[in-house]
């Protein structure tokens, strides 16, 4: 037996579960809709990053194919025989254009003319000309079309659907009221297009229509020391990456068209993905977001926590005065955009660095951080310019901070830097005093909502003194020092986790049990597997609660006996990264913006800090205790790769989400709203 999980194997059991949440009948109709829309975007990624990868490097392909493409299929069946008849019952309806009445027909006409029309594009593809670089992941319709001189050739064309411009779902006017249920009509953009397709080729018969949608390798190749201006490299290597190879072709039907996009794109069989749902279902799901529908979502829920930091008359004594955790979503993200807004417009702020990963393109974060600067402070933005997929966006933040008079910096060469750490820099009357913001997750107020992560703000000036030592480290040329708090990726983090893991295993006793409890996204990293290993074979129980990828095997005799895995997928994405080491009843609680993978401990800049608070540490011991009870939205990893739901039995129902959406803090009157003691073990249960 392997010793280690096959990561793109566990990737897709990772998907597998998302699609499981989105075929639970409990949940109702858009929110399953809503999980639909995940595993879309998921699989697009897959294909864009795995993938593409993978046939880059000649990697064996067709087992991780074969399994891609059963979910698609799963995925594909669930929608047209179950999702698409129950949103026709509740009034959703997609209705051809053949099928509307006058009155919809008059708005669709006006509405195609007017304003889609000015806006297409329709390009021959000739045997004469260079074929057009087809972009990545946007519905194209392709046409087959006849001359009547020339009734024995097809020409063929193509029309990108511009679903970027244009909402993709138009609903239809005057929704008709039945004594049981509204209805609302819809066509989709591409219905539309197809519909009035002549207009675009006059003087031609169209005799083949379909769609299709290519999916690019989407990894960058850099080379950051040949040259100084990093984002003009970046966005050289983004444009490079539009005209990358195709990894996937989704297409609607079979014709003769796909065979002519296959030998003109020399696209493989094995490539080329007959979708018999609707394409793109990741945009579809714009109607978990659409306004009214409520009977058919999940009840939104806002913060209720409200931090002290968002009410305090003065927030740098409060700070002086204790160490504040925050939880998102269930504490709401404004406390951190006070912290910032209000260092911008504070007199005695001399300095804020910050580091910036995935960012909102409105973000008020950056906002203050703009003004800041704009008011003469020293603000200094490293600002990662390789985080996948938000490359664009924090090229244009880059551009703006600069333009206000901040300092940015867009990485160290080599690394991408994940960290997420906030430090402001102020006078007062004893000196010089510094305070900090931490956390698991990004600076982005939108994600902030829909992910589950864990802040810290602090003056303690230890951890402030490292983290502004660390800010020196990655703008400048000091080398790693001795940390007094943190540890920080690729330089020291690795050996640190090693010899946390090293040193439970070590102190376990018979009287006290070495406990190792670990939440994180992914666990993947062969070392740190195998010290994991050891320490269960040296008696050490051991939790993690890995929502990704998992490569490690637990439950096997002689190897991981001591190993329980379990994975949550819920209303909010698990993002934090909390770790629990027991330590002989000495426990440590750390936090990390790190998941246990090698491009994280070896290719990222990260932080790992200590909780010491004693309050603050029990609340995540409490928080870690309610994760592995949790017998409604948890799964647990078995030895052979597959997931189990973990079953309630006889016990009570513990839903981790909804009990921390029920428990959340009120700082400002005081109130802790302890998690019930029953949800509580002494020893926690996979």
């Amino acid at each position: 037996m392997e010793k280690f999980f096959n990561r793109e194997s566990s990737a897709l059991e990772f998907n597998a579960r998302v699609l499981a949440e989105a075929m639970d009948p409990s949940n109702p109709l858009l929110e399953r809709l809503k999980f639909i829309g995940i595993i879309s975007s998921n699989l697009d990624e897959f294909f864009m990053v795995r993938v593409a990868s993978l046939k880059a490097a000649h990697a064996p392909l067709d087992e991780v194919r074969t399994k891609a493409l059963g979910l698609t299929e799963k995925r594909n069946d669930y929608f047209l025989k179950t999702l698409l008849p129950e949103m026709a019952a509740a009034g959703l309806v997609r209705t051809p254009l053949e099928s509307c009445n006058a009155v919809q027909m008059e708005y669709l006409t006006t509405f195609f003319h007017r304003e889609v029309l000015p806006v297409l594009t329709p390009i021959a593809l000739s045997n004469d000309t260079p074929f057009p670089s087809l972009a990545n992941l946007r519905i194209h319709m392709v046409v087959g079309l006849m001359a009547p001189d020339q009734r024995e050739t097809t020409h063929y064309a193509v029309v990108e659907i511009p679903h970027k411009v244009f909402p993709r779902i138009l609903f239809l006017p005057t929704a008709l009221e039945t004594s049981e249920t509204r209805t609302h009509p819809f066509v989709l953009l591409e219905d539309l297009i197809a519909f009035f397709a002549k207009v675009l080729f006059p003087g031609y018969e169209i005799i083949e229509q379909g769609f299709m949608r290519p999916t690019r390798g989407a990894e960058l190749t850099i080379d950051e020391e040949k040259d100084e201006d990093f984002m003009r490299v970046m966005t050289e290597a983004l444009r490079e990456r539009r005209v990358g190879n195709i990894v996937r072709l989704e297409v609607s039907t079979p014709q003769e068209w796909v065979r002519f996009l296959q030998d003109k794109m020399q696209i493989d069989d094995n490539d080329v993905v007959v979708n018999k749902a609707w394409l793109d279902l990741k945009t579809i799901s714009q109607l978990t977001v659409q306004p009214g529908f409520e009977s058919l979502k999940r009840p939104l829920w806002e913060p209720r926590a409200v931090s002290a930091l968002e009410t305090a008359d003065d927030l740098w004594s409060l700070l002086r005065e204790k160490n504040v955790l925050l939880f998102h979503p269930y504490e709401s993200f404004d406390a951190v955009i006070r912290f910032l807004e209000t260092a911008a417009d504070d007199p005695d702020v001399l300095a804020i660095k910050q580091t910036l990963y995935r960012t909102d393109p409105d973000s008020p974060v950056l906002r203050a951080l703009e003004r800041a600067a704009e008011r003469g402070k020293r603000v200094t933005a490293l600002i990662e310019l390789k985080a996948r997929f938000d490359e664009e966006n924090n090229i244009e933040w880059a551009r703006r901070l600069a333009s206000a008079g901040a300092s940015v910096l867009y990485g160290v060469a080599g690394y991408k830097t994940h960290a997420k750490a906030c430090l402001v820099v102020r006078r007062e009357r004893d000196g010089i005093r510094r305070y900090v913001h931490l956390g698991t997750g990004n600076y982005n107020d939108r994600t902030a909502r829909l992910y589950s992560d864990v802040g810290l703000f602090t003056s303690d000036d230890a951890l402030a003194s490292d983290i502004s030592a660390f800010f020196n480290m990655i703008t400048g040329y000091s080398q790693p020092i001795q940390w007094r708090k943190i540890e920080v990726a690729p330089f020291g983090l690795r050996k640190r986790i090693l010899r946390l893991i090293q040193r439970e295993a070590m102190r376990h006793t018979p009287q006290h049990r070495g406990l190792i409890r670990a939440k994180m996204n992914s666990l993947v990293d062969p070392e740190i597997i195998e010290a994991l290993y050891k320490a269960s074979n040296a008696g050490v129980d051991i939790y993690l609660n890995v929502r990704g990828i998992c490569c490690l095997r637990p439950g096997v005799k002689g190897l991981s006996e001591t190993i329980h895995v379990v994975s949550i997928v819920d209303q909010f994405l698990e993002h934090g990264r909390i770790f629990h080491f027991a330590n002989g009843g000495e426990e440590e609680v750390y936090l990390s913006s790190a998941d246990w993978m090698p491009r994280n401990l070896d290719r990222r800049i990260e932080l790992l800090f200590p909780i010491e608070d004693p309050a603050n540490k029990k609340r995540l011991l409490e928080v870690l205790d309610l994760y592995f009870r949790d017998n409604v939205k948890s799964w647990a990893l078995q030895p052979d790769g597959s997931y189990n739901r973990v079953e309630i039995g006889n016990h009570k129902k513990v839903r981790a989400q909804e009990i921390l959406c029920e428990h959340a803090i009120d700082e400002e009157k005081n109130r802790h709203k302890a998690i019930p003691s029953e949800l509580k073990p002494q020893k926690p249960r996979p």
